[in-house]
């Protein structure tokens, strides 16, 4: 018998006998078939999936799902107007059949790891601790080094990990995982009210070989501009309540975008560069910091990146000028990183994997001993 039940909603038969019948069975999925949507028979059981076939089903804004079933629209057309009234709305993905045919057992596949994560979550699974890069100097290094912290904390501690880029309008941190998502946050703003992490994971990608979750923004600097500030601060809530570590990428400019993440953060990684550009930087940051209490005490790490042997100055010389001791060091590394951020490949394989850079090897030092407290 099926742990999963799914209810499909059509008034093609055809389409019923010809394609989805036969991919359901193999999916082992309980199937109950409807020619219309009755919400009150949605209410009496629960349902893991829902199919909707959108060329005879009116609509979305009708279909209401609970948050805990996953919504999936099927179709034998290309129309994309349709396609994205119902994303917007919700859905999972828009499967075409019969083309899309092998697209739709490999969304199978992605949605059970999904309820599986969700099966964690309720059973106490994420600490919630939410870990912000951030340097007020653009080119310091701040992307790298959270993706491949993101990449250690899954991998060397099998934590669930989130990693948002909250550089709206040129991000690109979906680059260094080898990804192109076709959805970013920016297609939350219209459930913004009742958000919940189901909204989330619909509009996230799973790094397969880190199990990294990466939600990316519009990149699209006209987009960036009209999203709602109180969309970030419930989007980083949401996303603290079912993951163990949300790490956020941020932008180097002080908007309202780059404070909320700094603000709703329980720990700072402060990048500086051994140079007087990223030391004034620091300064300046630090009397911002000062004013509006952020990243007292504890809550701040003031990393160093891109260090070498030869550097003018030295850990010491940095620490003195800033009054600050430094809580890790990475080495100027360009050449050896290169081709893993070239070819999006990732910075660890396995759980012993200690990285094949002097980069990776410093981050998972430095993320062990920030989990030793």
């Amino acid at each position: 018998m099926s742990v999963y039940k799914g209810l499909l909603i059509t008034k093609n038969q055809e389409l019923l006998n010809d394609h989805i019948q036969q991919l359901i069975s193999e999916e082992s999925i309980d199937i109950t078939v409807i020619a219309e949507w009755k919400r009150t028979f949605h209410e009496q059981q629960f349902f893991h999936y829902i199919f909707v076939d959108i060329d005879t089903i009116d609509f979305p804004h009708q279909q209401q799902a609970s948050s805990g079933s996953i919504l999936i629209a099927l179709t034998e057309n290309h129309e994309f107007d349709l396609a994205r009234s119902w994303l917007v709305a919700g859905a999972k993905d828009v499967i075409v059949l019969p083309k899309e045919a092998s697209r739709f057992k490999h969304l199978i596949s992605r949605t059970r790891e999904q309820y599986q994560f969700q099966k964690e979550t309720e059973h106490g699974i994420g600490t919630g601790e939410v870990h912000a890069f951030y340097s007020a100097k653009g080119g310091s290094g701040k992307t790298l080094l959270s993706a491949i912290a993101a990449q250690s904390l899954s991998i060397h501690h099998e934590s669930k990990v989130i990693l948002i880029d909250l550089n709206a309008q040129f991000g690109n941190i979906d680059v260094i995982f080898g990804v192109q998502p076709f959805r970013s946050y920016y297609d939350l703003i219209p459930v913004m009210g009742e958000m919940d992490i189901r909204h989330i994971q619909n509009v996230s990608t799973i790094h397969q070989e880190t199990k990294v979750t990466l939600l990316t923004g519009p990149a699209n600097p006209a987009k960036s501009e009209n999203l709602p500030d109180e969309l970030i601060g419930k989007m980083i809530r949401v996303a603290r309540n079912h993951f163990d570590y949300v790490i956020l990428d941020l932008p180097s400019a002080m908007n309202n975008m780059t404070f909320t993440g700094l603000n709703d953060a329980t720990h700072i990684h402060y990048i500086i560069t051994p140079d007087s550009l990223g030391m004034r930087a620091y300064q300046y940051t630090e009397d911002l910091f000062e004013r509006f209490q952020i990243g007292r005490g504890k809550d701040l790490s003031l990393i160093i990146n891109r260090y070498h042997a030869k550097s003018e100055l030295t850990k010491k010389d940095i620490e003195k000028i800033v009054n600050k001791e430094s809580k890790g060091k990475f080495s100027a590394d360009y050449f050896a990183i290169q081709p893993f951020i070239n070819m999006g490949q990732s910075f660890y394989k396995k759980k012993k994997d200690k990285g094949n850079t002097k980069v990776s090897k410093e981050m998972k030092k430095y993320i062990d001993e920030l989990k030793k407290g």
